[in-house]
């Protein structure tokens, strides 16, 4: 499963999520601020490659 590096643009909080989450998180927001995300706010780290 694919790991992406989120970091909200609004709270600056940074995590790992994976498919699902990001999915999730591209569809309801930030889930620490609720605030809105688009899909460059995910980097594929270069370990997964």
């Amino acid at each position: 499963m694919e790991r992406y590096e989120f970091t909200c643009p609004d709270c600056r909080q940074s995590f790992t999520v994976t498919d699902p989450m990001r999915e999730a998180t591209l569809a309801s927001g930030c889930p620490v601020c609720g605030g809105p995300v688009t899909g460059t706010h995910f980097v594929t780290p270069a370990s997964n490659a």
